[in-house]
């Protein structure tokens, strides 16, 4: 069948080249050759993208902002992240008003995640993964949740952040 034939619900998903360390890592995991615990600890170095209902810039944070969370049947609330702001083009125009990105540290996110909550990275894209809130909660437990130059190297602090966000400042908006 040609794609002119086909709806927009059996189209595959949009694919593109992977640019960031994260992106070959879930194009690795997807075919197996990297774990995810990998993934986890790159997630924790990396820049993330996520959605709020209104513009954040990290030099004047506004600390009322709402990331925005998906509710599914399957693995509960899941925190929208993007491993590039663009990614989120495909989907933008269905978020309403959470369709502002704003930049965060992925260990900043998995460090102030409420203890309910996963993450969804790239959604609607090849390149992407699922992270329920109890698998989450796994691997900062068995791994910590601050990044080091080889990722997971909190040991003072097994189980959870800071809270603070990165390099210190201003407190983020809330993410939960």
């Amino acid at each position: 069948m040609s794609e002119e034939g086909q709806s927009s619900d059996n189209l595959p998903p949009p694919a593109f080249d992977p640019t960031a360390e994260m992106e070959y890592l879930l194009d690795g995991a997807k075919s197996g050759k990297v774990s995810i615990i990998t993934v986890y600890q790159a997630l924790l170095r990396a820049p993330v993208y996520a959605m709020f209902d209104r513009p954040v810039e990290p030099e004047d944070l506004d600390t009322s902002a709402n990331a925005l969370v998906f509710e599914t049947a399957d693995m509960g609330k899941l925190m929208v992240l993007f491993t590039a702001p663009e990614h989120a083009d495909l989907i933008r125009s269905d978020l309403g008003e959470f369709g502002n990105a704003g930049q965060l540290s992925g260990e900043y996110v998995v460090s102030s995640l409420a203890p309910d909550t996963g993450i969804i990275m790239n959604p609607g894209h090849d390149l992407g993964m699922k992270l329920s809130a109890e698998g989450l909660s796994r691997l900062k437990s068995d791994f910590g949740s601050q990044g080091g130059p080889q990722g997971g190297g909190d040991s003072g602090t097994q189980g959870g952040g800071t809270g603070l966000p990165p390099a210190g400042g201003m407190p983020f908006p809330q993410l939960n």
